[in-house]
């Protein structure tokens, strides 16, 4: 692991959850390695005080030292389905409300149209089958899952979605969607 790839994580963990994307001990994130490994956050890590020990490198077998996050094996058929470089597991509030009136979020803004189109909400099961088709997902009632090249990319996603979700929130509340 690289100091870089450490900085990178801290950076973006930071990010969500000074953005509220994810609570203290919420979300996940990952990276692809070369060799079909993943570096990922360990379980019940706090994204935004990311140390090195936070961090477990999970071999292309998906041997690992240490704990790796639960969403593990989600994360891998992302990028076995996906081939993406990083993915992104938040916990973006108005989006998760959202996805429990909603089979589909619609944003209604024009960053969120243009970045996102429709953003499908599915079971968790669903979640690397929407990702080869759409760059971020909303799995129903639990989070967001967002592919990327890298983590920056991920992060954009999510944060895009959490936005056109609280323009929509802001919407239905004054009776206009």
């Amino acid at each position: 692991m690289t100091d870089a790839a450490l900085d990178e994580f801290r950076a973006a963990g930071r990010m969500l959850w000074e953005a509220g994307l994810v609570s203290s001990h919420g979300g996940n994130m990952s990276v692809r390695l070369p060799d079909g490994g993943l570096v990922v956050t360990r379980t019940g890590s706090m994204l935004g005080r990311l140390g090195v020990g936070d961090l477990v490198v999970v071999a292309a077998d998906g041997s690992s030292r240490g704990e790796p996050s639960m969403d593990t094996t989600l994360h891998r058929a992302v990028y076995e389905a996906t081939g993406a470089g990083a993915v992104v597991h938040a916990h973006p509030r108005h989006a998760i409300a959202l996805s429990l009136a909603m089979d589909s979020i619609e944003p209604a803004d024009a960053e969120g149209k243009l970045r996102l189109g429709a953003v499908p909400v599915v079971e968790a099961e669903g979640v690397a089958e929407a990702l080869e088709d759409a760059p971020i997902v909303m799995a129903r009632g639990h989070g967001s899952y967002a592919r990327g090249d890298h983590l920056w990319q991920a992060l954009q996603w999510t944060s895009v979605l959490e936005e056109s979700a609280q323009v929509l929130w802001l919407l239905r509340a004054m009776g206009k969607a």
